[in-house]
């Protein structure tokens, strides 16, 4: 029993964490998945862009680590990948949404 609960919960967590499913009328796969890869090169450039802007911004601030880290430095680390992927994926629907696509999960 308590082996089919944790694979329950399992499934559970994953399915909650599907990616979405972009749907549009009168499209095949192949036209979504560029649309797909097209938003997700725009949101790559768009990312890089910003990483550059960041290190240029840290530099000039005089933030530019000395190679060693903290704990305080790999927990900042970490919330900064976290929100980055919350933005990607955010951009990532605003861009699907403005080519006209609906999210179906």
């Amino acid at each position: 029993m308590r082996r089919y609960v944790s694979l329950l919960s399992l499934f559970t967590l994953l399915g909650c964490t599907a990616a979405p499913a972009w749907e549009k009328t009168g499209i095949g796969p192949e036209t979504r998945d560029k649309d797909l890869a097209a938003c997700r090169q725009e949101i790559r450039y768009t990312s890089d862009e910003a990483r550059r802007r960041d290190a240029r911004i840290a530099a000039a601030r005089g933030e530019i680590s000395s190679g060693r880290s903290s704990g305080y430095d790999s927990l900042r680390g970490d919330l900064d990948a976290s929100a980055e992927r919350r933005r990607e994926s955010k951009a990532l629907a605003d861009c699907m949404r403005a080519k006209g696509y609906t999210n179906r999960s």
